[in-house]
């Protein structure tokens, strides 16, 4: 398990940390600065206005090079990494309470989650809001634990609205209230790069998401008892422990999804925080909503589903939501090819695996499939707009899809067709000294 400090130390060590020293506010600023610095690093701020006793970090999970230095792998190694995760779990083991590890910010009689430095991201939001939050639960009937990212919306000093989609947290909340119960858990922010991306992945409801967790590490992952709540959960920096207070419902909203576009208010649970642990000089996790980070942690769990089925009917090299389809709605996958319809029902099986999906472009694995213009390349030299082009005229898909309904979807065979050689690319060797040449210009060859 690789704590979240570390897990910043070590992008510092690769020049992936930028510090921002000046003094600056969470409303707007923070985001401002994040959307334009968190494609090159992830961003560090030291002196939050109105707030010193916190620092502020965005970006940190943001791309597969950051996670994949996180776990100290290969960035190839990746995404088999996180299926050997799903498929090999681990049970976790509890090291001691919180309370002996984190200290008590608040407690009950002196609760008040606006001493926290919550960022307000876009104009038109409700206002600030915790997104890289991870609620742990655990099932009322089973005591199976949940893991899940919610964003969270302060509605008085000790209550947030959280978005809670209709899965597996949703139905352990109503279960609970058809017991007439509360649900306890704990929301999570600053966590180890396992933990983050076991909250993200979508598996069945009877599977304890921080088994996955140390499957990724391939032992087990640690754990504290919650210290006002029956809810374990791993080391964070920041820990509130509370309950989903049952029948209760508040707006929701609007905030910015993935897409980039404002999403609908809706009544949503409301969770009562009971105390508040943190670690030394808390460093809050900050999500931008849209950013890199948001798509590469909500995208990339999806690419893995993506892969383990489509490896089943192809060979599949790779699988990418793209940044350019909001990290949700566009996939490329690279194959190799060995029949003329191979392509379509890989697109038709990536559907399958990800139902948000509004395209599929597959392509020859000569193509970097995340790098748009090769991919538009492929498009336009090797698909024909009549015979490549499927499209799917009703299938479920994304509700952040504001296009119409039904939903449709287009799958994209742009791979070579034969005779192949007049599909190759010309390419212009690259010698020795021309490489040193552009070396030393910093331009990638």
């Amino acid at each position: 398990m690789i704590e979240f400090r570390k897990v910043l130390d070590i992008l510092r060590s690769n020049n992936l940390l930028i510090k921002i020293s000046e003094e600056i506010s969470v409303e707007y600023e923070i985001s401002a600065v994040v959307s334009r610095l968190e494609k090159r690093a992830a961003v560090l701020f030291d002196k939050i206005k109105d707030f010193q006793d916190f620092k502020v970090v965005a970006g940190v999970y943001a791309d597969r090079k950051r996670i994949a230095l996180a776990l100290g792998i290969p960035e190839k190694l990746l995404l088999s990494k996180i299926i050997g995760g799903l498929e090999k779990r681990l049970k976790p083991v509890i090291i001691g309470d919180a309370e002996d590890f984190l200290n008590i910010f608040q407690t009950k009689s002196s609760i008040d989650v606006k001493k926290i430095p919550i960022p307000k991201f876009y104009p038109k939001d409700k206002g600030p809001y915790i997104t890289a939050g991870i609620v742990v639960a655990k099932d009322p009937e089973t005591g199976i634990r949940n893991l899940s990212y919610h964003r969270m919306t302060p509605i008085s000093k000790d209550e947030f609205v959280v978005r809670v989609v209709e899965r597996d947290l949703w139905t352990y909340i109503r279960k609970a209230e058809k017991a007439e119960e509360n649900l306890e858990a704990a929301v999570i922010i600053g966590v180890d790069p396992g933990t983050a991306i076991a909250a993200a992945t979508t598996v069945s409801i009877d599977v304890d998401e921080l088994e996955v967790a140390s499957g990724i590490y391939g032992k087990p992952i640690e754990l504290l008892r919650g210290s006002s709540i029956d809810v374990e959960y791993p080391l964070a920096e920041i820990v509130m422990e509370g309950e989903f207070i049952a029948g209760e419902r508040s707006l929701e909203g609007p905030f910015v999804d993935i897409s980039g576009t404002y999403d609908k208010i809706r009544e949503q649970p409301v969770f009562k925080v009971k105390k508040i642990l943190t670690r030394d000089k808390p460093i809050l996790h900050a999500i931008l909503p849209a950013g890199l980070e948001h798509r590469t942690l909500m995208g990339m769990p999806r690419e893995v589903n993506i892969l383990r089925i489509t490896k089943s009917i192809a060979i599949v090299k790779d699988v990418a939501l793209v940044n350019w389809g909001c990290g949700w709605l566009e996939c490329v996958i690279a194959i190799e090819k060995r029949h003329e319809d191979e392509p379509i029902n890989v697109g038709l099986a990536a559907i399958t695996a990800h139902p948000s999906i509004k395209k599929v472009v597959i392509v020859d694995d000569d193509i970097d499939i995340r790098n748009c213009e090769e991919v538009y390349w492929a498009v336009i030299t090797r698909a024909h707009p009549k015979r490549d082009v499927l499209v799917v005229p009703r299938a479920k898909g994304s509700t952040l899809d504001q296009s119409g309904v039904p939903r449709a979807k287009i799958i994209i065979d742009a791979t070579k067709k034969e005779p192949k050689e007049l599909f190759e690319r010309a390419e212009i060797p690259i010698s020795e000294n021309v490489k040193r040449i552009l070396e030393r210009l910093k331009v990638d060859y």
